[in-house]
């Protein structure tokens, strides 16, 4: 099982790496699928940040948790976990590491740019 999860978020990075275009709201859905097609047991929704105001964008907003995992991923972006502890803490972290990677190369402003 260990193994397997490692793989999968092995092969999340290079699927996110070749993503073509990182434009907003496409490219976080797509994230969203990709991350549920290797653990479809976590519970996640993705935020547009707003200073301190973070505005849920997309996800799983049936069982929202009291206190989420809150991961701020750039200045426009970030995830909350509503159930961080079904993933191992190592997996956590790699998983929490691929995104700010895929999300650091510049700001998603939601329009693409010509």
């Amino acid at each position: 099982m260990v193994n397997r999860l490692q793989n999968s978020l092995e092969e999340l990075k290079s699927i996110l790496e070749q993503y073509p275009e990182k434009d907003g709201e496409e490219y976080l859905r797509f994230c969203d699928n990709q991350i549920l097609r290797i653990n479809p047991e976590i519970k996640i929704r993705w935020a547009r940040i707003y200073g301190s105001r973070w505005a849920h964008l997309l996800g799983n907003f049936d069982d929202i948790a009291l206190k989420p995992l809150r991961i701020k991923l750039n200045n426009n972006y970030g995830i909350l976990i509503d159930n961080s502890n079904s993933l191992p803490p190592a997996d956590l972290q790699q998983l929490i590491a691929i995104l700010k990677e895929c999300f650091e190369d510049g700001p998603l402003s939601g329009t693409r740019d010509s």
